[in-house]
């Protein structure tokens, strides 16, 4: 896996994950900030996505394969999910189920690390 890419989703899911809750305590709903935010977060899992798949392509294999694809998968389907359920109930829990996810995000993250690596 690309460590830098890593580590940049990592930075970005707890940056998500922080703006959600600053916005769950001030008791609003998730905005258009919010929303751009889990964006760029999915567009960083797409570009993980996509490298992951390049790299199986070219005979590199993770010690899991089958946990690190349904890590892999998992991390690309929570943003979207979690936008959703946001966007269809918009209270102050919808910012905090947003949050969730950026965690959520960041654990996916570092355990495609370490299943890539074989740890």
């Amino acid at each position: 896996m690309i460590d830098v890419l890593a580590t940049g989703l990592v930075i970005a899911g707890l940056l998500f994950a922080g703006v959600s809750v600053v916005t769950a305590l001030l008791n609003r709903a998730p905005g258009t900030v919010l929303v751009g935010i889990a964006a760029v977060v999915e567009l960083a899992l797409l570009v993980q996505l996509v490298a992951a798949v390049v790299l199986l392509i070219g005979g590199e294999r993770p010690a899991e394969f089958a946990t690190f694809l349904a890590y892999l998968v998992a991390s690309v389907l929570i943003v979207p999910v979690a936008v959703l359920w946001a966007a269809s109930e918009r209270n102050r829990w919808s910012s905090v189920v947003l949050g969730v996810s950026g965690l959520v995000i960041v654990v996916l993250v570092l355990r495609l690390q370490q299943v890539w690596a074989g740890a």
